[in-house]
């Protein structure tokens, strides 16, 4: 218990993307605590009714950096020299965005959707460029902190996967429809000026795809078209179609992603296989099949076992096993929707993916060999994967189990471990993600809607402790109140109080001076249209 810290929030807490900080939701406050000790580092007073409104939480996560030959930095994720870290809320009304190093610097955009709720809100290629998508699809806005302007496209198409900034320039690919085909848009850093337009030989585009070297683009096509997969240059210009003949079809593309040095694209389908390409050639250098028999040599099977006390834990199967299949959980909310999720490692070495048709199993995948390496089996069907940021073989695994449990793997451990968290019974869906840590060890936190706890580990997965000021903290220490709600004094905007004042177009900022705001405002800076 002493390598476990708590404490309480209102909404999941999210990690920044180096694994840092972590931002805290209570019912009137945002705090940013730090992932090493749990101090908290900074608070900001919410407007009245946010903290309950927010429904997007996001931290600024740069593009730029992209060759990777070991696992040392945290998702390929670059960072400004001296920039403070920016995240943002958002609710239907408005978006606040905050400096974590500095209390007095925000912004803040009002009405930016006036007819339909926001479906999506992001940071754009940098911390100063925000991205609102609209509901169905209506239009897309890109607004600029530094001019208090903002840059409009009409049609883009409503999907999670609908954009791509391309690392080191910040060249931004767009998927739109704005009549009966999809239409691809290359457009042109911080001004977003439109550099080319591409009707693509499509049926319904799902999703576009840059490599992380930005030497090529993936576009891929509607279940109901069949595999196609369109490679691209990085200017738009087509390549390659990759598809799968008819005979061996799978009803489709489930998901798609480039290895993180580009050296390989996996392509999981709507059935139980993976595809994987290889760079430069774009042909098949592996095909990886989830199996319901695990009868495989040299692939050892570790099974979820639960104990009389109910305790959880991994004991190697005996082949031939059997995973459990989709109809095995008839409770279960997953869809079948083919393989996914599915993940690289770090270094690109191993992929770890599921299929729905066989849920509880996932499997981990060697590219160096091309052959299946583990498969672990569960009791649940599995909700997450994330590798571990510096450490090229662990894997965390979340099933949907009402406990709140977390599964890691490692190649060199004995067996895999589970973890059982002391938080108290979720309302919701409990999220798993990795934290940055000090040296030799390895931390991850759990979050649900109602609390947020930090595990601490060695390298060889047993619970450490934590350390404040020489002393741990105990079992005894994780729940009183003066510990996990220690905050230190509200830090507010400015004067000391929540500013209210926002400008006719909805655009307010709080930095040492006053807003100008041109009375000729004009959303679309970009007159063409794409017919």
């Amino acid at each position: 218990m002493a390598g476990r810290q708590c404490f309480p929030s209102l909404q999941s807490s999210v990690p920044s993307s180096d694994g840092n900080y972590i931002a805290v939701i209570t019912d009137s406050t945002l705090s940013i605590r730090s992932s090493v000790n749990a101090d908290e580092i900074q608070s900001y007073l919410l407007p009245p009714g946010f903290a309950r409104s927010c429904r997007f939480i996001r931290w600024y996560t740069a593009t730029r950096a992209v060759e990777t030959t070991t696992g040392s930095d945290w998702n390929n994720v670059s960072h400004d020299s001296g920039r403070s870290p920016r995240l943002l809320l958002a609710d239907d009304a408005r978006i606040i965005v905050y400096d974590v190093t500095n209390p007095q610097a925000y912004a803040e955009i009002t009405g930016a959707t006036s007819l339909t709720k926001l479906a999506s809100v992001d940071f754009g290629y940098t911390p100063d460029e925000i991205l609102v998508l609209s509901d169905f699809g209506w239009k897309l806005q890109i607004w600029s902190l530094k001019t208090k302007r903002a840059v409009e496209i009409k049609d883009p198409k409503s999907v999670a996967s609908s954009y791509s900034y391309r690392p080191r320039t910040g060249h931004l690919a767009l998927l739109t429809r704005p009549a009966a085909h999809d239409i691809l848009l290359i457009m042109a850093p911080d001004s977003y000026e439109i550099l080319s337009t591409w009707e693509l030989a499509t049926v319904d585009a799902r999703g576009v795809k840059y490599s992380p070297d930005g030497n090529w683009l993936l576009v891929w096509d509607t279940a109901s078209a069949g595999c196609r997969v369109l490679l691209l240059t990085a200017d738009g210009h087509h390549f390659k179609t990759f598809s799968i003949p008819e005979p061996e079809l799978s009803s489709g593309v489930s998901c798609v992603h480039w290895g993180p040095r580009s050296e390989f694209v996996a392509i999981g389908d709507c059935g139980q296989s993976v595809t994987v390409l290889s760079k430069n050639t774009f042909v098949p250098r592996f095909i990886f099949t989830h199996v319901s028999t695990i009868d495989i040599p040299d692939t050892t099977a570790w099974q979820e076992e639960i104990g009389r006390s109910l305790g959880r834990g991994y004991a190697e199967a005996r082949q031939p096993a059997v995973s459990p299949s989709q109809e095995s959980f008839p409770t279960s909310k997953e869809k079948s929707g083919g393989v996914g999720p599915m993940k690289f490692n770090v270094d690109g070495t191993l992929l770890a993916s599921k299929s729905s048709a066989i849920p509880s199993t996932v499997w981990i995948h060697s590219l160096e060999t091309g052959r299946a390496l583990t498969a672990l089996i569960h009791h649940s069907p599995i909700t997450l994967l994330r590798w571990h940021p510096t450490i090229p073989d662990l894997l965390l695994l979340q099933c949907a189990t009402p406990e709140p449990m977390v599964y890691l793997w490692q190649a060199s451990w004995p067996k895999p471990r589970i973890y059982s968290l002391p938080l108290k019974a979720p309302l919701g869906q409990s999220k798993a993600s990795w934290l940055s840590s000090a040296d030799n060890t390895i931390s991850f936190m759990l979050s649900t809607v109602n609390q947020t706890a930090i595990e601490r580990l060695n390298l060889d997965g047993e619970i450490t402790n934590w350390q404040e000021n020489g002393k741990s903290l105990g079992p005894e220490a994780m729940f009183d109140e003066g510990n996990s709600l220690d905050l230190s004094p509200v830090r507010m905007f400015g004067d000391g109080t929540y500013p209210n004042e926002t400008t006719a177009l909805g655009l307010s900022t709080q930095l040492g001076h006053s807003l100008d705001v041109e009375d000729t405002f004009q959303f679309r800076r970009h007159g063409q249209a794409v017919t």
